[in-house]
């Protein structure tokens, strides 16, 4: 007689082969040069409220289970996962340091890394990493974001969420004008840090703009604004930029935001351009996301990421 439910004990289908096998183990020694590789940073000391990000990265990697691993026209290549870095959370200056360590370790391997977190502070002592890796370089950094993160901070004791991209611009591979913002957000960002981001030529691409003009025409003018002149190119996506009907598990959920179509449009655009060095998902807040899709949509994004790398 025939197991009735001999389908539902059967392990995975191998015809169909699932995303989490993209994420390979890595093995000490093994080389990174010219290698697609994830790092998660597992911290959210940053974040004034609703901590919850450095949950994040290991939310990210299992929502990778709703997913297939052909994007409808290829397999998508597997990839190293190094596993996340070890972090204090209530000493924001070490962790700081660490991600900075960690991040001109990857870079100077050769690799091309995408970094999960955690809170966007990060971002800032990523891209410091990158400068200590590849000191000669002219960037290019993309952010789909919200809200600006260019705040003043006292040092490195006071960083949080909100500074990154000063941080990064305080570097001498990155200047404002080589700097676009993709989503900023009506009612999000004070008068005083849009004024200091106009002095600094940081071009702003309002979620407006991205409704009227389309995702992937938006993103094309800034990609190409940014990267010009420049001969490395770094994307960072914070997930608060979409709408908290797609994004809610964030650590600033916020009304009138990105669809997730419009998400994964930008990403799409921007992660095929062969300037790419490495790029970033930061703040999905699993404590805040008890659906999962903000972690689903992440996940997307990174797919759409790996998808588009050699």
């Amino acid at each position: 007689m025939t197991d009735p439910l001999a389908g539902l004990r059967a392990g995975p289908d191998p015809r169909d082969p699932r995303a989490p096998a993209l994420l390979q183990p890595y093995r000490e020694g093994e080389p990174l040069d010219g290698r697609t590789v994830v790092l998660g940073f597992p911290y959210d000391g940053g974040i004034p409220s609703r901590p919850g990000a450095r949950f994040g990265p290991r939310a990210i990697r299992e929502a990778l289970a709703s997913f297939g691993s052909h994007d409808g026209e290829k397999d998508v290549t597997p990839v190293l996962d190094l596993g996340d870095v070890a972090l204090p959370q209530m000493n924001g200056a070490d962790a700081h340091a660490k991600v900075q360590e960690a991040a001109r370790q990857v870079f100077a391997s050769g690799a091309l890394p995408v970094f999960l977190g955690g809170d966007h502070g990060i971002t800032g002592s990523i891209v410091r990493g990158l400068a200590d890796a590849r000191p000669h370089i002219g960037l290019a950094l993309m952010n789909i974001d919200a809200h600006l993160d260019v705040r003043e901070y006292e040092d490195e004791a006071h960083l949080s969420s909100g500074t990154p991209f000063r941080r990064a611009m305080e570097t001498p591979i990155l200047d404002g004008a080589h700097v676009t913002m993709i989503g900023i957000r009506r009612f999000a960002n004070s008068r005083y840090y849009l004024d200091f981001a106009a002095a600094q030529g940081i071009r702003l691409s309002t979620v407006e703009e991205v409704q009227s003009h389309g995702a992937a025409t938006v993103a094309k003018a800034a990609l190409y604004r940014a990267t010009t002149g420049a001969d490395a190119l770094y994307l960072s996506i914070d997930m608060d930029a979409a709408d908290a009907a797609f994004a809610p598990g964030v650590s600033a959920p916020g009304t009138g935001g990105l669809t997730a179509r419009e998400m994964i449009d930008i990403v799409r655009t921007v992660a095929v351009d062969p300037r790419l060095v490495g790029a970033d998902i930061m703040e999905t807040s699993p404590p805040y996301d008890p659906d999962g899709r903000t972690a689903r949509l992440a996940a997307r994004l990174l797919l759409e990421i790996l998808a588009a790398r050699p």
